[in-house]
């Protein structure tokens, strides 16, 4: 489970700018440190200059590196002398480093393209890494490190499109030159992550670190005071994964010979101890959740701005709007590292204020009298045709696929309904009903699903938890208040059932069955309010206070599970407030 940024004290991000003393020179070696921040056509990198700054300086006060060529937004050309005065620079039996931070993208011939500042969307202008690493190999150099931070997928290290061709990236080889090895922050079309808290992007952080020592050891050796590049790589994948998720993965090398070049020694550093590490990690999670929960936020209230300005009366096309937006936030979520974390969405009340309004002024104009409290609305199902099954339904298997289509045919429907009737263990009427929900699902009709839900929870089975919040869900994107004690019945049914749910699935849905029942209850006690404001009697302001107990507690119940997942609190504490009238009730312990 991820931790709120909130619960967490922010940690000191350990230095990877100010370069240890180094202890002797790498006279043998030189360097070409490029960083493409200003692109003219494309998005800018931000960062990018600061750790290719970082890592010169790390070249030239710990390494010892004396020839070291550093270019800042280069175009292609600029870009080509500086490979080759970096060849020309480094002495036999040198290692020669280069080390390009950018974007990247994959040319027409499958190529992996390093892109220099005048690139554009529809002109790929750059350097292939092949083209690089054929300059490099020319040189006298013993060993040639190409260390690669950029992105090759189309998506920016800030998360933001390039608006170039999404192609996707060859499988990243092992180079035949014995003395080259290229070393990429990204294996596939991932991604490249960032980390803001430090200042870098994160590959060149770890990268970094790796170099001042904290790698030393990482393959499960005893520190030496040296780092070797499988040990540096090692280490750098190992916190990529905790630390920039899952789906991100650095190329690593496999030639054994490779693997032992000695990239490192001398004046080494311990690295961040393992509870460090554990924070720092939880605290970059908790930020990548917080910008994903803004920019879906940001998305909904674009949506809920044009449709509020369309839905001021009542029409037709705007409750099908109202709908279709409380459709797609209600259960909204954002996933980080695979978990589902549920998303509240405030403009999705609005949207059902709205709707109730609506509703309550059809039921005025109508003389509609509002049902007595605990008064039960039930979808009545069609009774079936008196007529003899036949051999079109007795296998169930086979009709399934044409279920799942919405493809029955009316002869077929009506054997099963037939069936379904005459049917004497509960078991087989469940399999009879579910092929006909599937039925009604493959036809996209919500209507008849409801219909044969509702049948199939009160006369067939009602243990289904994800049937019972089905129903409840889509009963109360309906908007009619009247169906409000069906959703919190059906809502109940679900959480007694909630065993069934399993890892992310049970906390992302028991999460939102809280919300569903605590906004339903909101809505009835909103309503009983209305009414009791109407028409003042006694009887009014008994249901009026009923309904508003009903509410706190409802919205009490999902403050104390979102706060014990670690979930979002603030939609849940202010209906609990409201209908409290006190924070004191929200905040309390509550009681064994």
């Amino acid at each position: 489970m991820l931790l709120a940024l909130s619960t967490l004290t922010l940690a000191a991000i350990p230095d990877v700018d100010t370069p240890l003393k180094g202890s002797s020179k790498a006279r043998k070696d030189a360097a070409l440190v490029v960083s493409v921040e200003d692109y003219t056509y494309l998005p800018d990198v931000g960062g990018s200059n600061v750790d290719a700054d970082a890592l010169e300086g790390w070249l030239q006060k710990t390494r010892g590196v004396e020839r070291v060529t550093r270019l800042r937004d280069p175009d292609r050309n600029a870009l080509r002398k500086g490979a080759a005065e970096a060849a020309r620079n480094v002495r036999g039996g040198g290692l020669l480093w280069v080390y390009f931070v950018g974007h990247g993208a994959v040319d027409e011939g499958g190529r992996r393209l390093l892109l220099t500042k005048e690139a554009a969307p529809d002109d790929l202008t750059g350097l292939g890494i092949d083209d690089l690493a054929t300059t490099a190999g020319n040189s006298r150099a013993k060993q040639i490190l190409l260390l690669i931070d950029a992105d090759f997928g189309g998506v920016g290290r800030a998360g933001e499109p390039l608006g170039v061709s999404e192609r996707a990236p060859p499988a990243f080889s092992v180079p035949t030159n014995p003395k080259l090895a290229v070393w990429s922050a990204t294996s596939a079309g991932e991604p490249n992550a960032p980390y803001p808290a430090s200042g870098h992007g994160l590959f060149t952080w770890l990268t970094l670190g790796a170099l001042r020592g904290w790698a030393d050891g990482a393959t499960g050796g005893k520190p030496n005071g040296e780092v070797s590049l499988e040990e540096a790589q090692a280490f750098v994948s190992a916190k990529a994964r905790a630390m920039g998720g899952r789906g991100w993965s650095p190329t690593r090398e496999g030639r054994a010979d490779v693997m032992k070049w000695a990239i490192a020694r001398g004046n080494l550093e311990a690295g961040p101890d393992a509870e460090l590490w554990t924070t720092l990690a939880a605290e970059e999670k908790a930020r990548r959740v917080r910008e994903a929960t803004e920019r879906l936020q940001a998305q909904a209230t674009g949506e809920w701005l044009e449709i509020a300005a369309v839905t001021a009366v009542a029409t037709p096309q705007g409750i099908e709007k109202l709908n279709a937006f409380i459709a797609r936030y209600e259960l909204a979520v954002v996933q980080v590292d695979g978990v589902d974390v549920a998303i509240t969405v405030p403009e999705v009340v609005d949207a059902r204020a709205r709707l109730d309004g609506f509703a309550r002024d059809a039921r005025k104009s109508k003389g509609k009298k509002r049902p007595k409290k605990g008064s039960k609305k039930k979808v009545v199902a069609a009774a079936p045709p008196k007529v003899s099954t036949t051999l079109l339904c007795d296998d169930l298997v086979k009709l399934e696929p044409a279920a799942m289509g919405g493809t029955l045919s009316p002869d077929e429907l009506t054997c099963l309904e037939v069936k379904l009737n005459n049917a004497p263990r509960q078991t087989e009427k469940d399999k009879i009903s579910r092929v006909l929900l599937a039925n009604a699902d493959g036809k996209g009709s919500v209507s008849e699903w409801m219909r044969l839900a509702a049948r199939h929870l009160d006369e067939v089975d009602r243990s289904d938890p994800d049937m019972c919040f089905r129903y409840a869900l889509t009963l109360s994107r309906q908007g009619d208040i009247d169906d409000a004690p069906e959703v919190l019945r059906w809502s109940d049914y679900a959480l007694e059932n909630k065993s069934r749910w399993e890892g992310p699935t049970f906390v992302a849905r028991v999460y939102n069955l809280y919300r569903l029942r605590a906004e339903t209850a909101t809505r009835v006690w909103i309503d009983a309010e209305d009414e009791l404001l109407t028409d003042r009697t006694e009887e009014n302001m008994v249901e009026a206070e009923e309904a508003r107990g009903l509410a706190k507690n409802s919205a009490r119940e999902w403050l104390d599970y979102a706060t014990a997942s670690a979930q979002p609190t603030d939609r849940a504490y202010r209906l609990c407030e409201t209908a409290a009238g006190s924070p004191n009730f929200c905040t309390a312990k509550p009681a064994e």
